[in-house]
């Protein structure tokens, strides 16, 4: 069994357009809404490894709402000091499992010196050449600097489709919002607990089965949807304050 600690990494101003896919019907997509970044610390409870599920935004918030989403972040909200706060020190890591590697879920893994860093080779062949609509997400626009996740390329192990990771956690993927989006399905003892990525923003997104508003193929991001739903999981959303209650003493 595993158990699961959320960490609050910072909040990000979007637009409820990009929460949920509302197609300009609804009035106030426009609004601008906070959402915050998470990342999951995973501990199995008999062997006591450590897995982090995504590893959050830039460290300068300064950097993440010049280049990015206007980000809210302070020092007791980087990956280290949340690390510290159960105990654990980031050389501890040694697996990290990116649900995709957009800017705002992957950048922490620049400080993870010795973690393996998985992700979908479909993931990795779509972030060095995306979709000009997509390049913000990998940082290819800035030309004064390689995209961030070349800093930890050597790091990255490759996964091709679908894995027991380990006794009681596997890896699915989800394509949609990203063409390797995946997600973490896990077995606690209180049940299984999936972690979708930005398939799944807010708890809006799973209960009307609605996906997020920036994705790259609405149809993988619905039949991604209807996976999800062979797994009976209680699905936690990537950038909803809900998250955090969801989990709250999760065994």
């Amino acid at each position: 069994m595993w158990k699961i600690t959320p960490l609050d990494l910072g909040t990000l101003s979007v637009t409820l357009a990009s929460q949920i896919c509302r197609h300009g019907v609804a009035h106030d997509v426009g609004k601008v809404v906070k959402a915050p970044c998470i990342a999951w610390l995973l501990k199995n409870e008999s062997t006591e490894e450590l897995i982090l599920v995504d590893a959050g935004p830039a460290p300068d918030p300064v950097w993440g709402s010049k280049y990015h989403n206007p980000i809210e972040r302070t020092d007791k909200q980087q990956l280290e000091y949340r690390l510290r706060q159960q105990g654990v020190e980031p050389e501890d890591i040694k697996t990290v499992i990116l649900t995709h590697l957009h800017w705002d879920h992957a950048y922490g893994v620049c400080k993870l010196p010795n973690a393996k860093v998985y992700v979908q080779v479909k993931e990795m062949r779509y972030s060095v050449a995306p979709m000009r609509t997509d390049y913000k997400h990998y940082e290819i626009n800035i030309k004064t600097q390689i995209p961030f996740f070349l800093n930890f390329y050597n790091q990255i192990e490759l996964l091709d489709g679908d894995v027991e990771f380990r006794e009681g956690l596997e890896i699915i993927t989800l394509p949609g919002h990203s063409p390797g989006s995946q997600g973490v399905v896990v077995s606690t003892a209180k049940g299984k607990f999936m972690m979708a990525g930005d398939l799944i923003n807010t708890v809006e997104n799973w209960e009307t089965r609605i996906p997020s508003g920036i994705y790259g193929n609405m149809q993988e991001s619905l039949d991604s949807l209807d996976k999800m739903e062979r797994y009976h999981a209680v699905v936690l959303p990537s950038h909803d304050f809900q998250a955090f209650d969801m989990v709250c003493n999760v065994k």
